[in-house]
């Protein structure tokens, strides 16, 4: 019996760690009335989003500016007509972006490291698209991830009621992966094996998957006991954000991102 017991104590040690990680979300809407989220509508939106990308990633060490080709971070699969380039801005200036990339015959960027994982998923039949090129600007980052989340509420909206997607895939660095699986509710890909990501200067990479059949049910179970400023079921599920829309009906060509003076070294 003796034996259990540092067992027993490291799993509340760690269920009281997760609590407390998913205490650090706290929605607060007076600090995110003067922010609007939506769907990148203009060339100028999608070259300022990309390249604040671009800059974050050269910060966090991701990309060298040696190894940069061009004055932005745009991947092939950006081009894709059903691809979303989402914005959240502060009066004029972009604060954050993320980008979603639905599965194709042009493949998603982590199938070059992920390929094997990714055919399981469409093995099964399975409907998936890939979150990727996330970036905050640093001068709006304050901790309470307000921001991060308003922005995975509105790639949630177009991913379920636009594309009609069953996952939603991501890769991400292993200082990163508890927060996407505790608090974001994703999940290993097969076997959850950390590999060498060549795009991103080598750095150690893990795949994961958000189950999007299941995830209203599972967000519901986990914070449904919950302060409202800390239930997220609540706020992706439930709460109308008058400074989230879409905007599909604005949305921009992709093939025209690249006319005028934005693209241009």
């Amino acid at each position: 019996m003796n034996d259990l017991a540092p067992s027993l104590n490291m799993n509340s040690s760690r269920e009281f760690q997760t609590d407390q990680l998913r205490q650090i979300i706290r929605i607060d809407d007076l600090a995110m009335q003067h922010y609007a989220f939506g769907m990148a509508s203009q060339a100028s939106d999608v070259f300022t989003a990309l390249k604040l990308v671009q800059d974050v990633y050269i910060q966090e060490g991701y990309v060298s500016r040696e190894q940069c080709s061009g004055p932005c971070r745009i991947l092939k699969q950006h081009y894709h007509e059903k691809t979303a380039v989402f914005v959240g801005k502060k009066q004029d200036d972009i604060a954050f972006t993320v980008s979603l990339f639905p599965d194709s015959e042009w493949g998603l960027p982590m199938d070059s490291i992920y390929r094997q994982e990714l055919d399981h998923l469409r093995s099964l039949g399975r409907k998936i698209g890939e979150v990727g090129c996330l970036a905050t600007h640093p001068e709006h980052r304050n901790g309470s991830q307000n921001i991060l989340m308003h922005g995975n509420k509105i790639m949630l909206k177009y991913a379920m009621e636009h594309l009609e997607l069953d996952d939603l895939v991501i890769v991400v660095h292993p200082k990163h992966e508890r927060v996407y699986k505790e608090v974001l509710m994703f999940e290993d890909i097969r076997s959850g094996t950390v590999k060498s990501y060549p795009e991103v200067n080598n750095n150690p990479a893990v795949a994961l998957r958000l189950n999007l059949d299941e995830i209203e049910k599972i967000f519901r179970h986990v914070y449904q006991n919950q302060a409202p400023e800390n239930n997220l079921h609540h706020f992706l599920f439930v709460k109308d954000s008058t400074n989230i829309e879409i905007g599909i009906d604005q949305k921009i060509d992709p093939m025209l991102w690249n006319e005028g003076p934005y693209w241009r070294v």
